[in-house]
């Protein structure tokens, strides 16, 4: 099955909750994802560590059911760009946007630092 981009555009912004504009030709123009700002004003780079005593998945999106895009060991780190709310994992329903892994990982397995 064939999916159109502006298909694909719509359902990433409404999984990071980012916003959508329409454009004078009518076509889909997503923002970026919402920036991180809970608790870390200038204070450097927030990082995160996958802190699950096996592999976390990286997500395209926030979701379970979005693709895998990067798998990543316990204990490894990475830098979080931003977090949403997302899909609901062991109770957390937030993702935090891993840099260097490029992909969405669920709050669940990370520690923040």
């Amino acid at each position: 099955m064939r999916t159109h981009t502006a298909l694909r555009t719509l359902a990433v912004a409404l999984f990071t909750g980012a916003t959508l504009t329409v454009t004078a030709t009518g076509t889909f123009a997503a923002a970026a994802p919402p920036t991180y700002a809970e608790g870390h004003g200038g204070g450097g780079p927030v990082r995160g560590t996958v802190v699950s005593r096996t592999a976390v998945d990286v997500r395209a999106a926030p979701t379970t059911h979005s693709a895998v895009v990067h798998r990543l060991a316990p204990g490894s780190r990475d830098r979080i760009a931003c977090m949403v709310r997302g899909q609901s994992v062991n109770g957390n329903p937030y993702w935090y946007w891993f840099t260097g892994a490029r992909g969405w990982v669920s709050a669940a397995f990370v520690g923040r630092s």
